[in-house]
């Protein structure tokens, strides 16, 4: 019996602790990527706006326009809401107004066709854990509305719901994504809601 414990310690116990060494080396590493990613994201459309309010306060028309043409490397919502900011002082009818004009809708445009996932948590006590899930899903452009206690409502086990059959391609590649992560969630397909309103296009519950 000594023997087969002193087997075990010998070349079990090494092995269980080196594989769990390469496992936890394998998330922090995959962690830090993700949030120099991040970083590096933010630090590109931060430069992106400081060369957009140069040009946009030029008096020159074309780098006026130019600097609306940078806009669509930001983040839709923003640059929704500069370039219609834009469209609202520019002269009636002016070039500048009618291109920011356009890149007001084509970035509203896109932001209605962005998979929104609405993360339900059963109490505030979870909301914590819940944002390294949020900043996950940002970072691979999802639109995340923000995190819900919903209580007693909250499945036994972590969910995916889509409502819409002709979304779960959608709902496979969201739960290839936090599966990579380290999330375990199951798929559900919620039945009733194909034709309705209530519930928009790409509307994904966590």
């Amino acid at each position: 019996m000594a023997e087969k414990k002193n087997w075990t310690e010998i070349f079990l116990i090494p092995l269980v602790l080196a594989v769990v060494g390469i496992l936890g080396t394998h998330f922090i590493t995959q962690q830090q990527e993700r949030n120099a990613q991040a970083k590096a994201d933010s630090d590109r459309q931060v430069k992106i706006l400081e060369i957009f309010a140069e040009k946009v306060t030029s008096s020159d028309e074309q780098q006026r326009l130019l600097a609306l043409k940078l806009l669509r490397a930001v983040d839709d919502d923003l640059a929704a809401k500069l370039a219609s900011a834009v469209a609202e002082v520019e002269p009636l009818r002016s070039k500048v107004g009618e291109v920011a004009t356009e890149v007001a809708t084509e970035a509203r445009a896109r932001i209605e066709l962005l998979p929104r996932i609405y993360i339900h948590v059963k109490g505030n006590d979870e909301r914590e854990s819940a944002r390294s899930v949020v900043q996950l899903l940002e970072t691979e452009q999802f639109v995340v509305p923000g995190v819900q206690r919903v209580g007693s409502k909250l499945p036994k086990v972590s969910q995916l719901r889509y409502f819409k059959k002709t979304e779960e391609d959608e709902a496979k590649r969201i739960l290839l994504i936090l599966s990579k992560a380290g999330y375990k969630v199951s798929p559900e397909y919620i039945a009733g809601y194909e034709a309705s309103k209530a519930i928009r296009p790409m509307h994904f519950e966590l």
